[in-house]
This record gives structure tokens, sequence and C-alpha cells, in this order.
């Protein structure tokens, strides 16, 4: 990635502003929750002034200086071992950690943590008041202040809800056969008992809605167990049984551990039972789709299907963390989560649960999750169902898991009566017999709109028009569940549900009534017949079929990465996640203990279930070993041998990452690519996001310098590839022997490569390095293409997919410039061969406000102004292409601090995040914001200060206050050159600060731009 690429910008919460000019700046650009730590003018040494978000009354996340126990010198784990929370040098460590957050509470009256955090994050949770938060985060000692947020399990339930099920023939897929896991020479042969004793001796971590320990998926054990010692040495948890005397659990020998974590729900629900027991279903589901026992019978309420199920890992034993209540899952509950699962000695933690895709890699969570990979825990994360550009969970220290079908469909036939089929998605038990077709949309109530209606919303159906009848819904507006069960309560015998898009997927869902799921084209003609008279229909029972598989889900999210602007590939692999049948919860919002979920909720725990067995296999393996195994032997091909599907295309690493897991051949991979924390920081350096650390400490001052597509991981991507650029990649030998590794490159299309060295002689035990030059020749412009990296000897293939895009100019986003008259030089770098032309608009001085601030307000609230803050409305036109409101030093007192404030018409903020000193701006779109001066410090002896606001709005007709000049304005180019332009400006009035923009173009095309900032 390149920092300086014209389209990429840094976002700030949800939000984006351009980089700071480092004539404004003066210091570190910032992403939201990224605090600079560097202390203010008028501080006593060693205090943080953080970069904070103005604060309200609310929960919040502190996180304190000192490093947790995962990560500390003295307790940390060397690579590829585990935490010991049990030694006396972890005991005396924690008594360190307690006395210096007593010091901090001590600074702050009337704070009361909720939960303390020790172990892979170090710090507390609390309720605080705005003055509180505000006061925490200008206390030595503290990191960051972090507003609670909330995640949602990703999981759609299919078949859950309604009573018994009807007898039927339709057998579950049986997804560890569909992996092969039983195959001659599969996993589960290299396993000293098979099957039966798979993930013997590993602990499995469930950070979810809770568990159903009466579940059948979750019985106890037999007796004795072969891996009780091994398990007793490690395991360090326990079992609550919760409070809530209507939903206590029970643990055995099978899940050892369960713990609920409620403190970040603000106002619970009926079902938010204080208990680890699952009131929803869906962490029992993915806990027993990882390691739910073997031969259980299972029957799918509201469906035909019943027959045997079984967890890819049934000798596992289960440690549940109840996290996701009715409201969602929080902050500070999945944070405490992770520190007691590290601390009870999990080896897997399956992570079912996903944000928004822009928030930054160093979140609380996130963090807690480095630091949990640190101490040698796998984590399997689900990437998202929101389809296509939304993956979330995109942190190189986990394995994001994207979702894809099985080779078990389930079909039922549509007959109307004039004689044509239509074949869709059923599980129906029991058919139709002929019947009245109706359309929903013309069988309105009175008075209720003909969309709602088609969509067979609530109350929107007349039931004098459907009773008796088939009905036709469109998919949409409403639940698909809900669907079917309005159908039902006004008189309708059976369903057709049509899809409005034609990329959309049909799914199989227990629905109240029979039902078949069709696609746009067939509901169309559906539709179509049912608008004549004497329509009829009749459905057949559900039967199952073998399909080809796998394919995408449309639902699954996809690539590229936000956070890193495509520089590292994710998802990374993807699982089977779609019509998975496994235990639920037989109590409260789904009865029934098994049910059918689709969604990367249910591909991760796949995920999670083959690392048990490779950490069973291979003890000594780290988790990005495991990683690395199951990626570079995936596979981009489906079980006919053609390339995997998306949508009736050809699916690509944006949407699977390095492909869909093969676990036999993840067995014996022969190289890995292996990372470390270090590896982690360099990345988080890179792009711009970097971890928290001690007070005064920068990590990315120590941290080795490196592109992000640098990060040894399993695949390689670049999002913005000018010309050409060299990756390096460093593999690990996991064999016992030396192995000698042919490398070739199938370059994507519009690309050349060249990998050296082409020969790899890897050690037992050893590395090796190699680097891949990729060079473009055709490629479009900001268009993926895709190809591979494979190195091969005589019984190993480990292949790597390669994402690139190509950009056609790298330059600065910002510049600055000095002097009343002067020039600046600008670098670029083109990534084609043309005329490259340059033109320069403006500078413009713009205009400015002045007032007096006097006194300081360190705790900054937009309703409660004091004298040493001020307001501004701005309001940019529709057409300007620039427009900046900022502070200068040179306006102000020295060793003073003022803050600049910008918020929306909604009230939103959205500046950057103030930093030390009085060198701020933001650059806004159209609209009308809110703009505050606030006078954070003041140097000694001052009581107040003039203050200046500049503000520039710059449209077409705007003229320039003194015309610079761009030579040349015209230049030949090659791809990879480095031009230069030189932008001159004279008698530039002294004092504020003038703004201009440099364009480049090719052709008639702009391909980037440069903001410059002179200051006179």
């Amino acid at each position: 990635m390149s920092q300086e690429h014209p389209g990429r910008r840094r976002r700030v919460g949800r939000r984006t502003v351009s980089l700071l000019a480092p004539a404004l700046a003066g210091g570190l650009v910032l992403s939201y929750g990224t605090p600079v730590q560097a202390a203010p003018q008028d501080a006593p040494p060693g205090t943080s002034r953080q970069a904070q978000q103005t604060f309200t009354d609310g929960l919040y996340v502190v996180q304190l200086a000192d490093r947790p126990v995962a990560t500390e010198s003295s307790t940390a784990p060397d690579q590829g071992e585990r935490l010991d929370t049990a030694t006396d040098a972890v005991r005396e460590y924690v008594r360190h950690l307690k006395r210096e957050r007593e010091k901090v509470l001590d600074a702050v009256r009337g704070v009361k943590p909720l939960y303390t955090y020790q172990y892979v994050l170090n710090g507390f949770s609390a309720e605080l008041t705005a003055g509180q938060a505000t006061a925490l985060s200008r206390t030595p000692g503290v990191l960051s202040v972090a507003k609670n947020m909330v995640s949602h399990p990703t999981a759609t339930p299919t078949a859950e809800a309604g009573t018994a099920a009807a007898a039927g023939a339709l057998a579950p897929a049986d997804t560890a056969k569909f992996l092969g896991l039983e195959a001659k020479g599969g996993l589960y042969s290299k396993i000293p008992g098979g099957q039966k004793r798979a993930g013997e001796g590993t602990i499995l971590g469930v950070i979810d809605t809770g568990i159903a320990t009466a579940n059948p998926s979750l019985k106890a054990l037999p007796e004795p167990r072969p891996d009780a010692a091994v398990i007793a040495k490690k395991w360090k948890g326990s079992c609550d049984p919760g409070v809530d005397l209507a939903h206590l659990v029970t643990c055995n020998n099978k899940v050892i551990g369960a713990q609920y974590f409620n403190k970040g729900v603000a106002a619970p629900k009926p079902d938010d039972w204080a208990s680890p027991m699952d009131a929803e279903g869906h962490g029992t589901h993915t806990a027993t789709t990882a390691a739910g026992d073997t031969g259980v019978n299972a029957t799918v309420p509201d469906s035909g299907i019943a027959g045997p199920i079984r967890g890819l890992a049934p000798a596992a034993r289960i440690a549940a963390y109840k996290v996701c209540w009715t409201d969602g899952c929080f902050t500070s509950d999945i944070v405490a989560a992770f520190d007691k699962a590290v601390a009870d000695g999990v080896d897997v933690i399956n992570y079912s649960v996903g944000g928004p895709n822009d928030e930054p890699a160093n979140r609380p969570e996130y963090m807690a999750m480095f630091n949990a990979a640190k101490a040698g825990v796998f984590i399997s994360a689900s990437s998202g169902n929101s389809g296509p550009g939304t993956g979330s969970n995109g942190l190189p220290w986990v394995t994001t898991v994207a979702a894809s079908t099985h080779d078990t469909g389930y079909r039922g036939t549509l007959t109307l009566g004039d004689g044509k089929t239509y074949d869709g998605v059923s599980i129906a038990a029991q058919g139709v017999p002929s019947a009245p077709l109706v359309d929903g949309a013309e069988a309105a109530r009175s008075g209720v709109d003909a969309t709602a209606a088609g969509q067979c919303q609530p109350d929107s159906l007349d039931p004098a028009e459907v009773k008796g009848a088939v009905v036709i819904c469109a998919r949409g507006g409403n639940a698909r569940l809900d669907k079917s069960a309005q159908v039902k309560a006004e008189g309708g015998v059976g369903m057709v549900l049509y899809n409005v898009s034609a990329a959309d997927e049909e799914v199989a869902d227990a629905h109240t009534v029979p039902s078949v799921h069709v696609p746009l084209a067939a509901g169309e003609a559906i539709k179509a017949y049912a608008a004549g008279s004497g329509a009829t229909a009749a459905l057949t029972a559900a039967k199952a079929v073998k399909q080809q598989a796998p394919q995408m889900a449309g639902f699954s999210s996809s690539g590229p990465d936000l956070n890193s602007g495509g520089d590292l590939l994710k998802p990374d692999i993807t699982a089977p996640g779609v019509d998975i049948v496994a235990g639920t919860a037989a109590h409260g919002t789904f009865p029934g203990d098994q049910g059918m979920m689709s969604g990367t909720s249910m591909s991760a725990p796949h995920v999670s279930g083959l690392a048990l067995l490779l950490r069973q296999l291979h003890p000594d393996w780290s988790p990005m070993e495991v990683k690395s195994a199951l990626m570079t032997t995936a596979t981009t091909k489906d079980n006919a041998g053609k390339p995997i599907q998306r949508s009736g295309k050809a699916a690509t690493p944006l949407d699977y990452g390095a492909g869909h897991v093969v676990p036999n051949t993840a067995y014996d991979p022969g190289l890995v690519y292996d990372s470390t924390s270090a590896d982690w920081v360099s990345y988080l350096c890179a792009i711009g996001q970097p971890p928290l650390t001690e007070d005064g400490v920068d990590a990315c001052a120590t941290a080795k310098k490196t592109d992000p597509s640098d990060l040894n991981n399993p695949t390689i991507s670049v999002g913005d590839l000018v010309a050409r650029q060299t990756v390096t990649r460093r593999v690990t030998n996991v064999t016992a022997r030396t192995g000698v590794y042919t490398a070739t490159v199938e370059a994507p299309a519009g690309y050349t490569a060249r990998i050296s060295p082409k020969t790899l002689r890897v050690p037992a035990g050893g590395s090796a390095t190699y680097k891949v030059t990729f060079t473009r020749t055709d490629a479009a412009y900001d268009t993926w293409a895709f190809g591979s990296v494979t190195l091969a000897d005589q019984r190993h293939t480990v292949r790597s997919a390669v994402s690139l895009r190509a950009a056609p100019l790298k330059a600065a986003a910002e510049a600055a410039g000095k002097g009343r008259t002067g020039s600046v030089t600008l670098a670029a770098k083109s990534g084609f061969d043309g005329t490259l032309t340059a033109k320069v608009s403006g500078l413009y001085a713009g205009t400015t406000k002045t007032g007096t601030l006097t006194g300081t307000q360190k705790s900054f609230d937009p309703s409660k102004l004091t004298a040493a803050s001020a307001k501004t409305e701005v309001t940019v036109p529709e057409n300007t292409s620039l427009a900046r409101v900022g502070i200068l030093p040179s306006d102000h007192l020295k060793g003073g601090d003022l803050d600049l404030w910008v918020f929306d018409a909604e009230g939103s903020l959205v500046s950057a995040l103030p930093v030390r000193g009085s060198a701020e701006h933001v650059d806004l779109g159209p609209g009308t914001y809110q703009v505050y001066v606030s006078q954070f410090a003041l140097p000694q002896g001052a009581t107040s200060q003039k203050y200046t606001l500049h503000t520039w709005l710059v449209g077409p007709d705007t003229k320039a206050d003194r015309q610079a000049t761009v030579t040349p304005a015209k230049q030949s180019v090659t791809s990879g050159a480095g031009p230069k332009v030189k932008v001159s400006w004279r008698d530039l009035k002294a004092g504020g600060a003038y703004v201009g923009v440099v364009h480049y173009g090719r052709g008639t095309e702009t391909v980037g731009a440069t903001t410059l900032t002179v200051t006179p």
C-alpha cells in the first residue's frame, strides 16, 4: 500500500478526512481509537495528551499503559507456546497491574470498574460520566477511553421455528464427509482411535450467545477419558451456572466451562437471562458444528429433515462465553470474554460475530484478539453476511472465514394448472395438492399497499383471498420465515417465495406452510400465470439431491479489506456455511434441539473444528501456522473440477481468499507462512493504525518499516500497484526433512511476474525467503486481477492466491511550502506510458474569523460552551471543489493548545481527533457544519488569547488570490518513472496560509491531486 495514493483517504470513525498537511499538522495523523501519546504543554511530565472524541455519559473500555500478561516479556509465552497463568511470574505481574490500575482509579473520583482486564488487554470497563471519561483520558497511565460498541452474530436461522417436525426422509448434510475427513487417508485416519477421538486433548472456546448444555450434541463423553491429564493441566476455567434459576446450566466433561458477560447490556430484555444458557440457539449451533458429539439423531422443526449429525471434533471439550444478548454483543463484554478464555486455557476460539467493516484494526476487541493470538490461541472469525465489499474481522492475526455451500441440496417442485413445472429450494415435509394460486400483491387487505402485500408483510393479506390458496410472496421487506407465517395466519396452505434480483440465491427455510423458493425468472413466469383466471398450483414434498459444490453464498461478505486498502486479502478462506444442521436451544425463542442455519457464523466453526484437529495432531504449531496450512492447501475448484461460482459467475479470491478448505492435505502442508506479533505491529503501523503502547512510547518508532503487502500472509495482495511492486514472503518447513521447492507464478491478467529464487532449499524446521516482482502491462486501473504463486516439491503443493489492483499514479495527497516567494517540487510515480499533465488551482487566501478565548476547557462539550470555546457555522455549497477549515500555530501563542471540532448537521463528529498544539484542519464535503475552536491549554502566565479560524471554500468560479504556476504543464512519462513538477508562487502577503490544488491528468482523465498549503 502507498499512503500517498491520491484515492486513499484515512478514516475517522466511519467518516473520512484528508491526511493532514505537514504545514498544518505538526504531528500525527489519527484514526479513531488511536491516541497521540504526547504530553500537553501545560501538563505535568508523563501526562498522555490523548486524541479522543467528545465524551458523553456511557459505558467505556479504558486501556492502561502497562502491557497485558500475554505480551509482557516476563510472562508472555514463547513463540509456539501457550500462556500459562498459573506461574509465579504471572501472579506477581497481575498484582502489579492491579496496583497500577488502582492508582488510575484513585485519580478520578467515583469510577467503579464493571470488568477488569489483564491477560489480553490491560484495563477496565466502567460506566462513566462525561466528566469522568474526560478526566480519565487526561490521567497518566491511561492510553485510551473507547466507547462501548455493538456487534452482532452472523447467522440467519433457516429452520428453527415452529413445533415438532413431521417425519421425513431428508438427511442432514454431513459436512465432515463432504470435507473428506473420514475418507481413506483422511484427517480422522491420522488420529489414533479415529473420529471418536477427534479433537481429544483440545478445548474450544465459543464467544457467542451462550450454550444449552442439555442439548443431545453436548452429552457427557464416555469415561475414563484418555486426555484427562492433558485437559487438567491446561484448563483453569470454571462453570458458572448463572443466577437465573429458571435457566441454569450444568457442565459435564464435554462442556467443561460456561461463563456469561452482561455488564455491557444497558437495558436487559426478558430473554437476557443472567446465565450462560443460550436463549437464541446461535451459540449452541456454532459450538456443536465445531465440536458436537457424534451419532446424534436430529429432527429439524417444520421440515422433513431428520437424521444423524456430528461435530468435526467430537472429542474436543467446549467452554462457552456468552457475550451476545437481545441487543447485540458489546465491546466491554467481548473483551472480558477473550480475557477469560485465554486465561482459562482454550486452544481455539470461535468468534461468529461481526461488526462494521470500516472499524479500525486497533479497536479494543481487535487488540484483545491480537494478544490472544500472541498467547497461542487460534481464532476463527466470520467475515459477515452483507455481500460483496462488506467483509468484517479483517485482521491478520485471525482466520476470517467466508461461507459456501456443501453437496447436499433440498428441492421441491411446483406444478401449475397449465402443466408447467418449476423446481426450487424446499425442505417441506409434505406437499400441497392442487389449490388456487394467488399473487400476494393482488390479495391485499383494504387500504394496504400492494408492495407490502406482495411481500406478505404482517397484516397485509386479505384472508378472503388467500384462504386455502398457495400464495406468491416477493423476497424483501420482512424476514422470509415471517412471510410463510403470514400466509398461514390468513389461511393459506402453501407459498411460492421468489427472488426480486437475479443475484439473489434460494435458501432452504423451514416455513410454517409447505413452500418452494424460486429464482427471479421463475417467479415472474409464475406471477404471470397467476394473473389469469382459475390459476392453480400443487407442491411436492422436498427431496434431497446431490449438488455441485462448493458455491459461494450470495450473502457471504467479501473484500477488499478497507483498513489496508486491499493490501491484505480478506476473507482468508471459505467453508460450509449454508443449510447447516446442528444443535440449538430447546426453549425460549427457538424450540427444538436441532435447527438449520446459514451464515458465515456457520462457516467459522467448521474452520474452528478443523483447527482443533490440526492442533491435536500438531500441538507445536502456532495459530498462524495452522492458518497457513489450511490456506495454502485450499482449492478453488468445486466437486466437478470447475471454478467455484458466485451468483452464476466465477468467484474470486475477494470472495473466498485462498479457496475452500481441504483439511486432509492441511495435515502435511510442507511449508507454512508464519508471522509474529512484531509483524502485526509493523502492519498496523504501515496502515496508519498503530497499537496503543505505554505512555510516551511510539510503537512504530521501533517497528520494522514495511509495506502492508509484505506482511507474511499466506496470500498476496496489492491494492494500489503503480507500474511495478516487489513483494517478499518467508516460508518455514514444518516437515522432518529438507525440502527442495520449485517456485512458479501465474501472473494476473494484465501483469507480468518474476519470482526469485526459482528454487528454494528449505531445511527441516528452517526458513527461506523469496520475492515476486509484479509489473503492470495493460491491466485496467482500479480493477482487481488474480493469479497465484505456487511452491512445489515431490510431495507438497503450497499455493498462495494473488490479488492485484493497478493505479495510474502515486502522488502525495498533501504538500507544504514556505515563504512569500518560493517554490516546491512534487514527486510522483507514473503507472502509464504517455503524457502527464499538471495544472494548479490557486493559491487561495481564504477567509478568517477571529475572537478571544479566555481560560481553558479541558472537557469540551458543544452543549456547554465556556469562554474558552467559540462556535462558527460553515456552509459548503454543492459545487465546491475544496473546502477546508483550520487553525495555524503561527496565529497563536507558543506553548498553547487549541483544538478544532467540526460536527455535521446531524451532530456527528467529522473532524480528526485533536492533537497536541494548534495545528489542525478538516476537509469538508457539501453541507452545513458547526465548527468550534476550543482552548485546551495556555502557556504559563497567559489567561486568554486571540484565535483565528481559517476557512477556504474553492469553487469553479473562485478567483485565486495569487496564481501559482506549475512546470512542466506537460511531460512524457513511462510506466515506473518518477516525474516531478515544480509549483512556484510570488508576492504572497505575510501571515495566514494559502491553499491550492495541483491536478494531475492523463489525457482528459484526472489521475491524482496534491493539496498544497503555503505559509508565507
